[in-house]
């Protein structure tokens, strides 16, 4: 793995805190439980060894936490699994991401009121070098999901029963919400196209065991939220009682009672409009689901491209680099290689058109520049790295990032 890899992150391990639910004595779900995601500077050990999760890496990225799923298990992949979301976010100093999060399974929200579960963190991050201890170092942070597991991998989460304190959850400034709302609404621009957006930092190769699909299968149906199923019960309930009547033999005369006839006719206008709108809300749940479906078969379609138009006369054919590579890597490797062999041709045609030179003395020829626009960006941000790392003491990451630095300035 090099030192700009991106890799998928699903905590495990050494144990986190414990999640507890605060309004389990309350008759229906959700229920609220809330704790620490992470801690600041937290060493996890997870399925790729040990990682440090510094503390101004998880603050830049604690508002990509809001909205995931809570998930059993980490299986991001089925319906059933998805037993709640995180609503609510924020960053405390000194203590790392606090989360408070909605538990809709009654089974699992005993389990955790009982401190049985814990919870772990599934996120996907570049590579930042290492500790001299050789724990790897995180940056670029993007959660996916978090997780309801028999054992976490955080050893300083803490959590406590009850809704997250406010101030807690608001310690995200102004200024973290507008550049939260800013790369949502570039993402969703840039996903539009069949694209994906560009996050900071160079990303070069994913592991192999890993996977890119961040979607449902359409073939599971699809899910009812709780105002749906008040609804559904509510008309099932007015259809007994109704039923009821009936049976007992119970008629209503009419004309007996304008008032009551008046009262009935409103009541079965607002069950038609009721059924009317839970119908459209279903129309518009599947049309989504298949728009994010054409969405991901176009993003895959593209990504397919630039593997085969990469594997051209390489060792390794199309099939391997689409399995290896994200999207964004393939993009990035594709616009290099044609922006290099325009350079290419450019290059020849002046050389055409130059005439031969002239005997006698060549001191004055230009020397040509052996690093490009790119590569001195590179090599300006490898150099804020070893600055960095070197005000934090660690010596590994910066010897990895001077080593890499060297090699692009030869």
């Amino acid at each position: 793995m090099t030192a700009d890899s991106e890799t998928h992150e699903r905590t495990s391990g050494a144990p986190t805190g414990i999640a507890r639910c605060s309004a389990h004595d309350a008759d229906e779900a959700p229920y609220r439980v809330h704790g620490v995601a992470i801690g600041a500077n937290d060493v996890t050990v997870g399925e790729h060894g040990q990682k440090l999760w510094p503390a101004d890496e998880l603050r830049r990225s604690a508002s990509t936490l809001v909205g995931v799923p809570l998930t059993k298990n980490h299986d991001d992949e089925r319906v059933e699994s998805v037993i709640g979301e995180v609503v609510d976010v924020g960053y405390s100093d000194g203590v790392g991401i606090v989360y408070e999060a909605e538990v809709d399974d009654e089974e699992i929200a005993e389990k955790i009121q009982r401190g049985r579960l814990e919870v772990s963190i599934h996120a996907v991050h570049a590579v930042g070098g290492h500790t001299d201890d050789g724990a790897m170092i995180v940056e670029n942070i993007r959660f996916l999901d978090l997780s309801v597991v028999p054992r976490g991998a955080a050893p300083s989460n803490s959590v406590k029963s009850g809704e997250s304190p406010a101030e807690a959850l608001a310690s995200l400034s102004t200024d973290d919400v507008a550049e939260m709302l800013e790369d949502d609404e570039r993402y969703d621009a840039q996903n539009a196209d069949g694209g994906q957006s560009t996050r900071t930092g160079s990303t070069t190769d994913f592991d192999s065991n890993m996977t890119d699909t961040e979607t449902d299968s359409l073939d599971e149906a699809p899910e009812v939220d709780a105002d749906e199923a008040e609804l559904n019960e509510e008309a099932a309930e007015a259809s007994e009682v109704e039923e009821a009547e009936l049976d007992d033999g119970t008629d209503v005369e009419a004309g007996a009672d304008p008032e009551a006839e008046a009262e009935l006719t409103e009541a079965d206008e607002a069950d038609v409009e009721s059924a009317t709108q839970e119908t459209e809300l279903q129309e518009d749940i599947a049309e989504l689901r298949a728009e994010n479906e054409e969405l991901r078969q176009e993003l895959e379609s593209v990504r397919m491209e630039y593997a085969e138009r990469l594997a051209d006369d390489g060792p390794f054919t199309a099939s391997e680099l689409a399995e290896t590579f994200a999207f964004d890597t393939l993009k990035e490797k594709f616009e290099a290689e044609e922006a290099s062999l325009a350079q290419s041709e450019a290059q020849a045609s002046t050389q055409d058109d130059v005439p031969a030179p002239q005997t006698g003395d060549t001191s004055s020829e230009e020397e040509l520049s052996t690093t490009s626009e790119d590569n001195e960006a590179e090599i300006a941000s490898l150099e804020e790295k070893v600055a960095k790392y070197d005000d934090l003491g660690w010596d590994n990451a910066r010897a990895e990032v001077e080593a890499e630095l060297a090699e692009l300035r030869e």
